[in-house]
């Protein structure tokens, strides 16, 4: 048994999708221990999502690869190339739209619940995300359409990465702690 967080971003608690979120997870036999209206400040989330340089040129070199796909400059839309800088800025558009309205925070339990939930989320781009998935299902976004408008992609919920460690505990317990100070 352990425990995994999900927080609602506020595109999908304006669009009125919580409640179908959680039930998919009560219908996967994963169990709701604490639910949690948030309207956090910008300071907090800055802290919520990681700033280390490796975390910033992965995000950075996804976009990269996305725009190269599709032929389109990066540089010439977002000022840079670099993949770090590029990651930074994403982070910021993150942040802006976590303090852009209320978000819903959740600690799911179960067996295997960190996985089962992110794969019942799907792949953060929810163009590649897998039919059947919370991101393929109720988002029509991309990364393209989200640096050409210097936004974050509406990918509609975070679940906290089972292979990714802060300060030592694993994603999940950390964010768990900072929501939920549990």
């Amino acid at each position: 048994m352990n425990r995994t967080l999900i927080i609602v971003k506020p595109h999908a608690v304006e669009r009125g999708l919580v409640g179908t979120f959680l039930e998919r997870f009560e219908k996967m036999r994963l169990n709701l221990e604490a639910v949690k209206v948030l309207r956090e400040s910008a300071e907090f989330w800055t802290r919520f999502y990681p700033s280390h340089d490796e975390w910033c040129k992965n995000v950075g070199s996804k976009t990269l690869e996305n725009c190269s796909r599709f032929g389109i400059s990066v540089k010439e839309h977002l000022g840079t190339d670099e993949a770090e800088a590029i990651g930074r800025l994403v982070k910021g558009w993150l942040v802006d739209h976590m303090t852009s309205g209320p978000s819903v925070a959740a600690i799911i339990s179960g067996n295997e619940a960190t996985t089962k939930v992110r794969l019942a989320c799907g792949s953060t781009l929810p163009n590649m995300a897998a039919p059947g998935t919370i991101r393929f299902d109720y988002s029509t976004d991309s990364p393209i359409l989200a640096n050409l408008e210097k936004r974050p992609v509406y990918n509609l919920i975070h679940a906290s990465d089972p292979s990714e460690t802060r300060e030592g505990v694993s994603a999940a317990e950390y964010e768990i702690g900072m929501v939920f100070g549990a």
